[in-house]
């Protein structure tokens, strides 16, 4: 079965996705007549217009794309593996929790939730996982969910690329029991737990973005 990537203008190649995948983003305006695809196998590259089942499509007025983080995608499907994950020091990461009391991780790790695709409907999004975490009382469940959903996402892009998920919500779990108790939030949880499971995380993370190069390459 012939198999196709899109190669997108920073270089980086997204897919391969079969027929019926290239065709669904086609149809969403994600690829134009314009844009380059890597044929497998064989590794041609191709203008998309030149292919035949695509041409009527191309030709047609484009649909507005919908982000994949906007919307559920089975998790069988081409687009469940499309992310867009950046690596970053997890030293920094570390270093910035301390700095700015733990603000930092709060918002980076918060906008990660609409940089992969939703595969459940309550997957939340940047806005509500980094929003409701400052609700008074409400937050103290929120932040179980947001931090462990988190987990969950990510071990799951890891598992799509044939990589251990290495999912650490125990360690997420733990940082937030200990964030409940007077004291010992402070002592353990900010001095201690937290930067472990912000640096852990984001090791996670970076192994995942190189992977996903290494696969595009």
């Amino acid at each position: 079965m012939a198999m196709y990537s899109v190669i997108a203008g920073d270089g980086n190649a997204y897919g391969p996705v079969d027929e019926a995948g290239l065709t669904q983003w086609a149809r969403e305006g994600r690829v134009s007549a314009a844009t380059q695809l890597r044929c497998e196998p064989g590794g041609q590259i191709v203008q998309a217009a030149t292919l035949p089942f695509l041409a009527p499509i191309l030709s047609a007025p484009p649909v507005a794309a919908v982000p994949v983080y906007a919307q559920v995608v089975p998790a069988n499907s081409p687009q469940a593996a499309l992310h867009q994950l950046t690596s970053f020091s997890a030293g920094l990461a570390v270093l910035l929790q301390y700095v700015t009391f733990g603000i930092f991780p709060l918002i980076w790790f918060g906008l990660m939730q609409d940089k992969m695709p939703r595969l459940r409907h309550d997957d939340p999004s940047a806005g509500k996982h980094i929003g409701f975490l400052f609700i008074p009382f409400f937050n103290l469940y929120w932040m179980f969910f947001a931090y462990c959903r988190l987990c969950d996402r990510i071990a799951e892009q890891r598992q799509l690329r044939g990589m251990d998920p290495a999912n650490v919500k125990g360690l997420a779990i733990a940082a937030c029991i200990v964030s409940l108790i007077p004291y010992v939030n402070f002592l353990v949880g900010t001095l201690i737990l937290w930067p472990i499971f912000i640096g852990v995380l984001q090791s996670r993370i970076n192994e995942l973005v190189y992977a996903t190069q290494q696969q595009a390459a």
